[in-house]
Parts: structure tokens; C-alpha cells; sequence
């Protein structure tokens, strides 16, 4: 059997454990209160030690309104027989039966530097879509595809947009900002 095929196969299989795992999508959330802070930094937040009992419900906050306005799944997922969201293969990331989230820019730092980095600019991802569906794109240059990858992508900016207008993520911006 050719590498190419067990690739296949591998992919496929990892695919079916993701659409088997019903908390596939939710299981990785945790982790990621921990890899945002690294982005929240460059966004210009402050996560000093002074602020440290309310700085962690902050940045959970901050994750799980984000998370919600993406419906809980990845940035673009699209509902298919199987999964169209994977992991990346290395570090065993096919061997898992949930989505390992990735920290995506929706407008790419690759195009737009210092501007990407924003709190409004953050979204989560799975490995593929933010390595091969964006590809240091901006998400508005996907829409031109369209489709379900259009119908996607406006339906989780337009769930965004109504967040950004909420007094609880204003509130937990100014926190992070100040």
C-alpha cells in the first residue's frame, strides 16, 4: 500500500472518530484559556499578576463568547456526512477523536501585521482549516468561494457582530484592556 493511501485511510479514520466523539468539538476548550493568552498579549492585553483572581474567569469568558458565537465548533464548519474540520497529522493529531484548536486570525497576520491583532480578530479553528481553507487569507477573501463556505463565514461574522455589541464582552475587553 502506498504512503499516499494509508494517508487516505488514516484521514478518513480520523474523520469517523470525530464524527463518532458527540464532545468532539468541546473537549479542547479548556486548553485553550491557556494558548490564548499568548494572542490576548500581542492584542494588548494586560494579564499582570495584580489582576490575577479576576484575570483567569476573564480570559474563560473571553473563550467561551467566542466559542458560542462560532455555534461551538470551529470557525468554518460546515455540517457533512463527515467531518470537513480535522486535526493536523503530526503530533498525533489524526490519533485524537477531537478537534486541538488553533488560535486563527480572520484578518491573516500575513497580510495586515499589528492590525490582526485585535480581540475582535480571534477565532478558533481546527488545524486544517486554519492551515489550508485560510492560508494567510483574510476570511473575507474566502467569502469569493461560496457556497456553504460563504454561508459559514457570514453566519458566524453576523453571530460575532451581535456579540462585539453585548455589555458582557464589553465589559470583559475593558477588563483585558486595561
Amino acid at each position: 500500500m502506498s504512503d499516499e493511501l494509508k494517508k487516505y485511510i488514516s484521514l478518513k479514520s480520523h474523520r469517523e472518530q470525530l464524527q463518532k466523539n458527540p464532545r468532539a468539538y468541546t473537549i479542547d476548550l479548556k486548553r485553550c484559556y491557556s494558548s490564548v493568552k499568548t494572542h490576548l498579549r500581542k492584542c494588548g492585553a494586560s494579564l499582570s499578576s495584580r489582576k490575577k483572581p479576576k484575570i483567569q474567569q476573564n480570559i474563560i469568558t473571553y473563550v467561551d463568547l467566542i466559542f458560542l458565537a462560532q455555534d461551538k465548533k470551529p470557525f468554518f464548519y460546515i455540517n457533512s456526512e463527515l467531518p470537513l474540520c480535522w486535526n493536523v497529522p503530526h503530533h498525533g493529531g489524526w490519533d485524537l477523536d477531537y478537534i486541538k484548536y488553533e488560535w486563527g486570525h480572520l484578518y491573516s497576520i500575513n497580510q495586515n501585521r499589528e492590525e490582526s491583532h485585535s480581540l475582535e480578530n480571534l477565532c478558533l479553528q481546527s488545524g486544517r482549516c486554519n492551515q489550508h481553507i485560510q492560508s494567510s487569507l483574510n476570511v473575507s477573501e474566502l467569502s469569493v468561494y461560496g457556497g456553504k463556505l460563504r454561508e459559514t463565514i457570514e453566519r458566524n461574522l453576523d453571530s460575532r457582530e451581535r456579540l462585539f455589541k453585548t455589555e458582557e464582552w464589553k465589559k470583559v475587553v475593558d477588563y483585558l484592556l486595561s
